[in-house]
């Protein structure tokens, strides 16, 4: 029995993945400081348009700052969250045109300490969060070591095989969470063989550790903590931040000594 999708389904793929390949050849038409511009403007619009995300912006802006900041402060902060998201996408869609650019504006500082934790034999797991662009980081990492970043794969079939083309065309192999006897066995064999493995921590609705944050009970994954004490790796933390030139550097931390 042929195993090929339903012919909506390809037709659907097609159009997706076309799109995908003109927004990409369009954006690397432009300057780079350009497609910031573009992203910062969908950005916004964004906030505009989804109300629904927005209102959870202003809420954990709330949250954060209370009655310190006016509404019309938070609306300014969250809108430029959402403009940042889209700068981030916006710039990653001019990387993928430009693969080869990315050292012109991405630098790297700390890799004293992932060669201190690859030294040790075992490799290592590096855990970062939505910070900067996170999309980028992970091709920094790979520009020092044999690198693979844990990812969720979307559940939708024809945009997972999108973003796999993307990480693959961006020299960022990833491994699908799912299913999840599988994603562990990748990744502790990845581990075994002396690579690096990336987590991007975020927050979880069941499981995971508990703490209490601005008040609330809040749920955090221990993925990269399971997978550095089951394999041995060494842990450390990464983050990536753009400075006000609009460049960006991606930065390790010493290694973090689990209790």
């Amino acid at each position: 029995m042929s195993d090929a999708k339903p012919y909506p389904i390809q037709l659907r793929f097609r159009t997706l993945y076309s799109l995908l390949r003109v927004v990409v050849f369009l954006a690397g038409c432009l300057p780079r400081r350009f497609c910031l511009l573009i992203g910062r403007g969908v950005g916004h619009l964004a906030f505009a348009l989804m109300k629904s995300r927005a209102q959870v912006a202003l809420e954990n802006l709330t949250l954060v700052y209370g009655e310190g900041l006016t509404a019309a402060q938070k609306r300014k902060l969250a809108s430029g969250n959402f403009a940042h998201l889209g700068a981030v996408f916006f710039e990653s869609f001019h990387y993928l045109a430009h693969t080869r650019r990315l050292s012109r504006y991405l630098t790297v500082r700390g890799e004293e300490h992932l060669k201190r934790a690859l030294a040790q034999g075992k490799g290592a797991v590096l855990f970062s969060a939505h910070l900067g662009n996170f999309l980028l980081m992970t091709v920094a990492v790979g520009w020092l070591a044999n690198s693979k970043f844990i990812f969720r794969d979307p559940g939708d079939k024809d945009v997972s095989e999108i973003y796999r083309w993307i990480r693959e065309r961006g020299h960022s192999p990833v491994i699908a969470d799912n299913p999840r006897h599988r994603c562990a066995y990748y990744a502790n064999a990845h581990l075994r063989a002396g690579g690096v493995l990336g987590v991007l921590i975020d927050q979880v609705e069941n499981g995971g550790v508990y703490v209490d944050f601005m008040g609330h009970k809040a749920g955090s994954t221990v993925g990269a903590a399971k997978l550095a004490l089951i394999s041995g790796a060494p842990l450390l933390p990464m983050h990536c931040v753009r400075k006000p030139d609009s460049t960006l550097e991606a930065i390790f931390g010493p290694e973090y000594v689990i209790p």
